[in-house]
């Protein structure tokens, strides 16, 4: 059974971060040819001020 790690900065809706999960999921199940019940998801969200691109944090 595939596990997906996703993360993201934190403040999307809950209805978006549901969206997201049911399309990861048809697509894994698509693409493997397996149940999507046999797909699972972690979504870890990750503060603003603990993720920086470029040397800059987002929170800025």
């Amino acid at each position: 059974m595939p596990l997906v790690h996703i993360e993201l900065l934190e403040g999307r809706s809950e209805e978006k971060k549901q969206a997201m999960i049911r399309h990861i999921t048809e697509a894994m199940a698509e693409s493997l040819e397996i149940e999507p019940e046999e797909v699972d998801i972690i979504v870890r969200e990750v503060r603003r001020k603990d993720w920086a691109t470029g040397g800059v944090t987002w929170d800025r």
